[in-house]
């Protein structure tokens, strides 16, 4: 009798739990705006260099302009030297396009702080669905340079910042990821994949994003549904064979469904230090 009792109650509450694990993935989760923090030693680097990292911000539908503001104040609380954009500004710009802010959102980006400069690349969502035809001049409305297979100087850290075209809806030319310079480059890649393309005669350390950490970061589960591009890595600190670092964020918005489990948004603060 207790036995049956016990079994009687074990469906509706694992449907409560459900019900409850579901409430949290689409209301708590996504909201819980986190901030990781590196610190890396560099050889050649002049001084100490404080980057903030974000990618995949996927305004839209699920993350609305409105939450432009709290990101801001979250990236200029570090205050960062550089600030670096991974890609990926909004989910899919032919749905949503009547509802964007295109204008507030500029407004609110153009609010963050980096006196060594604003630095982004494209994602594929910056092609697709009509964003291509946005993407960059709404970043450079708030003072971001859109780095396409193109490289940019900080003489006063001794660093050059590299920032590629998308792997899946752009073009590279295979011989610029054959970084010839011996000076520390920091890059800046939407896909991880590309990390395992570069190579470079100095240190190399690798920023990227679009694979959201799996999202709903099931264990063991993650890796079935890595997107194209990937490589293999789902977020978190890399290795390549080169020896190569790379840190894939988890990214800050959502995409495909409205959940986050166990893989809160992100942004993160790699501080880069003179090696001794």
């Amino acid at each position: 009798m207790r036995i049956f009792r016990k079994k009687r109650w074990l469906l509706p509450g694992l449907l409560v739990l459900g019900a409850a694990l579901l409430l949290y993935a689409r209301f708590v989760e996504p909201a819980r705006l986190t901030v990781r923090t590196r610190t890396v030693q560099a050889e050649g680097l002049s001084r100490s260099l404080k980057v903030v990292f974000l990618t995949d911000t996927h305004f839209g539908r699920w993350y609305g302009v409105d939450r432009a503001a709290r990101l801001v104040d979250a990236i200029n609380a570090r205050q960062p030297d550089v600030v670096l954009f991974g890609g990926d500004l909004l989910d899919n710009y032919a749905r949503d396009r009547d509802s964007l802010d295109l204008e507030e959102l500029a407004a609110q980006l153009g609010r963050i702080q980096a006196p060594g400069g604003k630095f982004a690349v494209w994602g594929n969502h910056d092609y697709g669905g009509g964003a291509v035809r946005v993407y960059e001049s709404l970043l450079e409305q708030a003072g971001f340079q859109v780095l396409n297979d193109e490289s940019r100087l900080l003489e006063e850290w001794s660093v050059q910042v590299v920032g590629y075209d998308d792997v899946l809806m752009g073009w590279t030319d295979p011989e610029l990821y054959q970084l010839n310079r011996d000076i520390f480059q920091l890059v800046v890649a939407h896909e991880p994949s590309v990390a395992e393309k570069i190579s470079a005669p100095g240190e190399c350390f690798v920023l990227s994003g679009h694979t959201h950490g799996g999202q709903a970061s099931l264990p063991l589960l993650n890796r079935l549904w890595l997107p194209a591009g990937s490589g293999g890595m789902v977020r978190g600190d890399y290795t390549t064979q080169d020896g190569t670092q790379v840190y894939v964020s988890s990214g800050v918005g959502l995409t495909k469904l409205p959940l986050r489990f166990l893989c809160p948004p992100e942004i993160v603060c790699v501080t880069f230090e003179p090696a001794v």
